[in-house]
């Protein structure tokens, strides 16, 4: 498709494309919400789109999206959020990574999460889980759509000219660069695959049996269980190995490690 026929496309339909894009992105798609947003920045800038009608498409779609998540959040809670964070590329940290953040920031963090990939889907169930007040969600929501589409379709509007020319000179490139970009992120998520996989193989080396380790703590041995699960793990799945130290690993502080140091410890957070 030539640059003119993209153009005309995203002319016409979008009130369509746009909130499609966003909707993809809040189930964990990545498609290019952004690029797009630049781009019609850029014809709103000529005449050829308007920025209130779009930003009003694309917070009634986004809040409602967000607001099925943030219900199916209130009602499964954690064992939700597990599950999404198994589509995750760091599965293993998804969980931790969430439970900081909301932990630290709450419901405002959602004015940003359309910036950072992943908290986009995390956020609306995790408010949910945390019993965020309907009205100070969609408050949130609405702002953090704003923010994010007002912030990207104002940087189209404003070089609406150099748009233009990026957009013509990666179409002169044609399948070279899909093919670049393409490679780039196949790389990045193949990478990210094999550290995971290798992390894994490394854990299974000095694993224990838990038949092993029942007789071990039968038998009266001086060992340690440490659990190390996040607070949605044990929310998930609230039972734990008897006689077990709960202690998150964000919670491991130094005083602690060394304490831990000294003994033999089985650990475990799945």
């Amino acid at each position: 498709m030539s640059p003119t026929e993209t153009v005309g496309v995203l002319e016409h339909y979008a009130i369509v494309i746009l909130p499609a894009l966003v909707v993809a992105e809040q189930f964990g798609i990545p498609l290019p919400a952004v690029p797009a947003l630049l781009g019609f920045g850029a014809l709103a800038a000529h005449g050829r789109g308007s920025i209130p009608l779009m930003l009003g498409a694309l917070v009634a779609v986004a809040l409602t999206v967000d607001f099925g998540w943030y219900t199916l959040g209130r009602r499964r809670g954690a064992p939700l959020l597990a599950r999404l964070c198994r589509f995750s590329l760091e599965p293993d940290s998804c969980l931790q990574r969430a439970d900081q953040v909301f932990a630290r920031y709450g419901a405002q963090a959602m004015l940003v999460a359309k910036f950072v990939p992943g908290l986009t889907t995390i956020l609306p169930p995790l408010a949910g889980i945390f019993r965020t007040g309907r009205v100070r969600f969609a408050a949130y929501e609405v702002a953090g759509v704003l923010l994010w589409a007002g912030t990207w379709i104002g940087l189209g509007y404003v070089f609406s000219d150099t748009v233009a020319q990026i957009a013509s000179r990666v179409a002169s490139f044609g399948l070279g660069v899909g093919l670049t970009l393409g490679s780039v992120v196949g790389g990045y998520v193949l990478v990210k695959y094999v550290r995971r996989k290798l992390f894994l193989r490394s854990l299974r080396i000095a694993r224990i049996s838990p038949e092993a380790l029942k007789r071990r703590l039968d038998a009266g041995e001086d060992v340690t269980v440490v659990d190390l699960r996040t607070r949605f793990d044990v929310t998930a799945v609230p039972y734990a190995i008897p006689g077990s130290r709960w202690i998150p690993a964000e919670d491991l502080d130094a005083h602690q490690s060394e304490m831990l140091r000294s003994r033999e410890l089985v650990l475990y957070c799945s």
